[in-house]
């Protein structure tokens, strides 16, 4: 093989070699640098309606297992409700590690997913209308949920939990603003 047959052969072994850890990364390696996170407030919601849930699902052995002096439901409420508890507690830093937001050229792209990593976009061209809303812990930490309803049946309205209500006001402007523009 000649010099330069080789030095072409090194060119075209790079190549290939960039080309294939482009493709095996994953969602999250891929993200630009206007990119944002959720509130970390949205952390603490996630941990106290996790919490709730959990005392809800074992009221009910608990009560049953007093009631009955059937002390394995007690033990199973409680059992029932640790779990849920640990998994809430632990899958709300997780989500939130894992959930992105920002603005391009073509719409609000949101990216979420612990395990199943999701890239959903919302072209301002597609956007009918958005909401915000906000339930009583929501209230409570300042935060808001923007949902933006958009033409079309697959994932017609794309929510974005857990950013302070300000920002869901303004991102629903932007949308809303682009939106208009984009119209034909």
């Amino acid at each position: 093989m000649s010099n330069e047959q080789e030095q072409h052969q090194d060119i075209t072994d790079k190549q290939t070699k960039e080309q294939s850890e482009q493709a095996s990364s994953s969602l999250i390696d891929q993200l630009p640098d206007n990119k944002q996170r959720l509130h970390p407030d949205s952390i603490k919601v996630s941990r106290i309606t996790s919490a709730i849930v959990s005392v809800l699902v074992a009221i009910l052995p608990i009560a049953t297992g007093t009631l009955s002096e059937t002390y394995w439901l007690l033990a199973l409420g409680l059992g029932l409700g640790l779990i849920v508890f640990t998994i809430g507690f632990i899958w709300a830093k997780k989500s939130y590690q894992y959930t992105w937001y920002w603005l391009a050229d073509e719409g609000l792209y949101i990216q979420s997913g612990v395990w199943w990593r999701k890239k959903t976009l919302v072209p301002f061209n597609r956007v009918q209308h958005t909401d915000v809303a906000q339930g009583p812990l929501d209230r409570k930490f300042k935060l808001g949920k923007l949902v933006t309803h958009t033409a079309g049946t697959r994932d017609a309205s794309v929510s974005l939990e857990g950013i302070l209500l300000d920002t869901a006001h303004e991102l629903r402007s932007v949308l809303q603003e682009e939106g208009e523009s984009d119209a034909v």
